[in-house]
């Protein structure tokens, strides 16, 4: 082979290298609820009415034919997802969605549906990590996720609105509402997983992820 062709082999199994896809396996799983949960009452509604109605639905335990919905599945030790673009909308004095994930570095974009006042409080801990104030229907706010943990989320005028937002440092997920979770393009490796419910605290297990192709994780909870 002369030495043009050398160079052009060469350069043709770098290209074979750097294009080909990364291999990364899955988590899939299901969380579940051990017990027979009885139907969540209503919370009341004490003031704007006319835009709120007269109650708002609890979510704080939701669960359908057995599964467990929002809770929330982190793999520690993983490399996160890329920074995003996520959204929380007030919509019927509701935080819209109730439970969700972001990765560290994404934007959040607070949003109000209603024709009323809300001031969307986030707490880290007991640190404010954002104050809000929403006067009106159509007002949007950014806000940088750039601390990792748990965003509690109250609205100062009507009580009893409430959400989570979790600033992931690695791969995460909420389950749906039949409970089922999906990690995707994780790294072969070792690592522990955890999962967290608003009312039923923490679970952890240990899980091996396959360089191609998935493990299945089986999680409970009860009250």
């Amino acid at each position: 082979m002369d030495r043009g062709s050398a160079i052009a082999a060469l350069l043709a199994a770098l290209a074979a290298i750097t294009t080909a896809p990364a291999r990364a396996g899955e988590v899939q799983g299901q969380v579940r609820y051990a017990a027979a949960p009885a139907p969540p009452a209503p919370m009341p509604v004490t003031k704007d009415s006319r835009a709120c109605g007269t109650s708002v639905p609890d979510e704080s335990l939701l669960v359908s034919r057995g599964g467990l919905a929002n809770v929330v599945v982190t793999l520690e030790g993983a490399p996160p997802a890329p920074p995003a673009r996520a959204r929380l909308d007030q919509q019927g004095c509701r935080f819209v969605p109730h439970v969700q994930v972001a990765p560290l570095g994404s934007t959040l974009e607070i949003a109000n549906g209603d024709p009323v006042l809300h001031n969307v409080h986030g707490w880290l801990g007991r640190t404010t990590r954002f104050d809000v104030p929403m006067p009106e229907r159509g007002v949007r706010a950014p806000v940088k996720l750039d601390r990792p943990g748990l965003i509690q989320v109250r609205c100062d005028v009507h009580g009893w609105m409430s959400a989570f937002v979790v600033v992931a440092a690695g791969p995460a997920a909420v389950s749906g509402a039949d409970g089922v979770f999906a990690l995707r393009d994780v790294p072969p490796g070792s690592y522990k997983l955890t999962a967290w419910h608003e009312r039923l605290g923490v679970r952890t297990v240990e899980v091996t992820v396959p360089a191609q192709g998935a493990t299945r994780v089986a999680l409970s909870f009860v009250e």
